[in-house]
């Protein structure tokens, strides 16, 4: 059952293996993925989190110290609070996805299966094309991090600081290649699905010709549905739901931050290159967002199904009562993917995102006006 072999995606695996993430490698003598529970990789994942909770430790303790001069108080305080933010959510989720690694296998594992099934004739171009994009933007973000905050904001500060603030790329590097794996494990659920309503449409053209035969080919290709589904609702949404959950938190602080402090602090950089500098910034966002955006597309994908077969003409025969069940059990389109249970990872989260940054911004801009009125009574 297990006879796959490995596919696109296993460049992700073993990244995230090196990086302390999980634990899921591809044995060739076995012809399976298997959980590889080596010392190296949970050595490399307690180093991690000991390193993120020991930046957390010093942020705090030492809370007021190397505050940029250029920023307001309410500026100051909110650029630290982003950072401690990023690094306390990137420790829970590293325990999150180490803890969840016998699901995460089952993803894995059932994700391959159909690749190597219903997709093997098919070259998947987007997993080594997203993941070259990932590197550079992972490069760039660190050499705009190391410019900016290093050789700008940081430098009279103590090393011990500088060695905290590396924690804040730090978060891109696990983050990105986490949703990176998401990212690809649904564009090929898309792809299956897509190659099984294929398979569907050609099914109901061959009706009149062979019922008995075509009947039990529908079944087969519902219940196919039935599980890709399925897999979405429990496995992915239990696994990477969360985790997009902690991200869309995340990015919302992120996005406030980067405009609010491109408001306040005056530089006689181009207008141009203050765009790219932000746009670098926000990398994780777009990414989020990106990954949000798949999600919407293999839902409505799905959708497509039901479609499908409510336009199947009514034929008297067993067909009708499996189309009508099929409708029937489908009727209310339920969310196939949701950042664990608290929300849809669909195009309506970007409302919400959007949302929260509003607030944030009206939240910062009436403490930044209350500082200002404080200074001027003061004077």
């Amino acid at each position: 059952m297990d006879d796959f072999q490995s596919g696109e995606l296993c460049a992700y695996y073993r990244l995230c293996r090196y990086l302390g993430i999980f634990c899921i490698e591809f044995n060739p003598s076995q012809k399976k993925f298997l959980l590889r529970r080596s010392l190296i990789c949970y050595v490399v994942h307690f180093a991690l989190q000991a390193y993120l909770v020991g930046c957390m430790a010093v942020m705090i303790i030492y809370w007021r110290r190397c505050f940029n001069p250029d920023l307001t108080k309410t500026g100051n305080h909110f650029d630290r609070l982003v950072v401690v933010v990023a690094l306390g959510m990137l420790v829970v989720q590293n325990a999150w996805l180490i803890w969840l690694q016998a699901p995460h296998l089952r993803i894995v594992r059932q994700i391959e299966r159909y690749r190597s099934r219903h997709l093997a004739d098919l070259r998947l171009v987007l997993p080594r094309r997203l993941l070259w994009l990932i590197v550079a933007t992972n490069v760039l973000y660190m050499a705009n991090f190391v410019k900016t905050c290093i050789f700008e904001w940081l430098l009279d500060a103590s090393r011990l600081f500088v060695l905290t603030s590396l924690g804040f790329p730090l978060r891109y590097l696990v983050t990105s290649f986490t949703m990176g794996t998401y990212f690809c494990m649904m564009h090929i659920l898309q792809l299956v699905i897509r190659w099984n309503q294929a398979r569907i449409e050609d099914i109901l053209g061959q009706v009149s010709s062979s019922k008995g035969n075509c009947l039990s080919r529908l079944r087969s290709c519902l219940d196919l549905h039935d599980r890709l589904i399925l897999l979405c609702n429990v496995d992915i949404s239990l696994v990477y739901g969360f985790i997009a959950w902690l991200s869309w938190m995340f990015a919302s602080l992120d996005v406030s931050g980067v405009i609010y402090l491109t408001m306040i602090i005056q530089t006689d950089k181009p207008l141009g290159l203050k765009l790219l500098t932000n746009l670098v910034w926000l990398f994780p966002t777009l990414l989020t967002c990106t990954a949000i955006f798949m999600g919407n597309r293999v839902a409505v994908q799905a959708n497509k199904t039901a479609k499908i077969l409510a336009k199947v003409p009514r034929t008297g025969t067993g067909l009708d009562k499996m189309i009508e069940k099929f409708l029937l059990k489908n009727l209310r389109q339920q969310p196939i993917l949701t950042a664990y249970g608290f929300f849809a990872l669909d195009k309506s989260t970007l409302f919400k995102l959007f949302t929260a940054i509003f607030t944030y911004m009206v939240i910062l801009v009436q403490f930044k006006e209350m500082e200002n009125s404080t200074k001027s009574i003061k004077v």
